[in-house]
C-alpha cells in the first residue's frame, strides 16, 4: 500500500509541476522568447542617406541576451571623411582580372570591430535598444520563416534614416565559404546616397535589385567573380559606349567583401581607382544555412562625395 501511495504521489507532483510551468526545462523557451524574435545574433545594416551634404553607414553584429542586455560589434564609415580602399589579401586567381579584392579600411581580415553595449526592451512587435552612451534605436521584429527573424528600423535618436537586419541562433562562429554559397539569384533592396564633386548636396535613390550569384564563377573556397555583359551603366568611362563590369566576392568568416568596377576604367589587368566597395555580412538561419547578405557601400576618393548606402539581398 505504501509503495503504491508513493508512486501516486510522485505522479501527482510531476503533473502539477508540468501544468504550472515550474519544471526547469520549461524555462528555456520562455527565456528564448524574451529575445527579439527569439534570436540571439543579428547581422545589421543601417545609415543616414538624406538629401543633404553628407551620409554615413554602419554594419554590425547585434548580440541579444536573455537578461535584457545587448552588445554590438560594428564598423562605421562617413562620407565626411576620405574612406578609400584597402586590400583583403585575397585574389581571384581564376579570371582575366586576377586582382586583389578590396574593401573599406577597417573591415579587412584580422581587424577587430568596435564595440557598444546597452539594454533592450520589447513591446509587442517592437524592440527598443538604449546604448550605454544614451542613444536609442527602435526596431520592428518579424519572422519571415521558421528559422530566421528580421528587424526593420523604426526610429533612432541619432538621425539614421533606415536599416534592417536578420537574426538567428546559429553559432557566432558559423559562416559559409564563398565557394559553397548556393548558386542562385539573391533579390533585395537598397538605399543609396550619391554626391559628385560638382553637386551642391547629395541625392538619394532607393529601389530593388539583385545579386546574380548564379552567374559567378567560384575561384577558391574564399572567392568568386563574374564579368557582366557590356552595359551602358559604364558609359561615362567609355565615351558613351557599353563596357562590362567586373564583380568580385571574397570572404573571411562571416565578413564578405563585395567589389565591382567598369572594365573601361583601366587598360591594365587590375583597377586601383574608385571602385564600388561594399562590406557585407552573411545572413544565416538557425541551422547555419546561407540566405544572403546585409551590407553597406563606402565608396569615395575624397571627403564629402562618393557613394554610400545600405542594402539587403536575401533568399528566404
Amino acid at each position: 500500500m505504501r509503495t503504491g501511495f508513493r508512486q501516486w504521489l510522485r505522479y501527482t507532483i510531476a503533473a502539477v509541476l508540468l501544468t504550472t510551468g515550474l519544471v526547469a526545462a520549461s524555462s528555456t523557451p520562455a527565456n528564448a522568447a524574451a529575445m527579439p524574435g527569439g534570436r540571439h545574433i543579428y547581422t545589421v545594416a543601417l545609415g543616414h542617406t538624406a538629401n543633404d551634404g553628407t551620409a554615413w553607414v554602419r554594419l554590425a553584429m547585434y548580440y541579444f541576451n536573455t537578461d535584457s542586455t545587448v552588445s554590438e560589434s560594428y564598423w562605421f564609415w562617413s562620407s565626411s571623411q576620405l574612406v578609400g580602399a584597402t586590400g583583403t589579401g585575397i585574389t581571384t586567381q581564376c579570371s582575366t582580372h586576377n586582382c586583389e579584392v578590396r574593401t573599406a579600411p577597417g573591415f579587412q581580415p584580422g581587424v577587430a570591430a568596435k564595440v557598444l553595449t546597452g539594454t533592450y526592451a520589447i513591446t509587442d512587435d517592437q524592440t527598443t535598444i538604449t546604448w550605454s552612451g544614451g542613444t536609442t534605436e527602435t526596431w520592428k521584429v518579424t519572422e519571415p520563416s521558421t528559422t530566421i527573424a528580421r528587424i526593420d528600423l523604426v526610429s533612432t535618436s541619432y538621425g539614421a534614416t533606415g536599416g534592417y537586419g536578420y537574426g538567428s541562433n546559429a553559432s557566432n562562429n558559423a559562416f559559409v565559404n564563398v565557394g559553397s554559397i548556393p548558386k542562385q539569384a539573391y533579390p533585395g533592396t537598397y538605399t543609396g546616397w550619391t554626391r559628385h564633386p560638382t553637386d551642391a548636396v547629395g541625392t538619394v535613390d532607393s529601389g530593388t535589385s539583385t545579386i546574380a550569384f548564379n552567374q559567378f564563377q567560384a575561384c577558391t573556397t574564399n572567392c568568386a567573380t563574374m564579368l557582366s555583359a557590356p552595359t551602358t551603366a559604364c558609359k561615362s568611362c567609355s565615351n558613351g559606349n557599353a563596357s562590362p563590369i567586373r564583380y568580385y566576392l571574397a570572404g573571411s568568416g562571416r565578413r564578405n567583401f563585395y567589389e565591382h568596377w567598369c572594365v573601361c576604367l583601366t587598360s591594365a589587368t587590375c583597377y586601383t581607382g574608385g571602385s564600388h566597395r561594399k562590406p557585407t555580412l552573411q545572413v544565416l538561419d538557425d541551422n547555419g544555412a546561407f540566405h544572403g547578405w546585409v551590407g553597406v557601400e563606402t565608396s569615395n576618393s575624397a571627403a564629402d562625395e562618393g557613394y554610400f548606402g545600405y542594402f539587403q539581398y536575401t533568399q528566404l
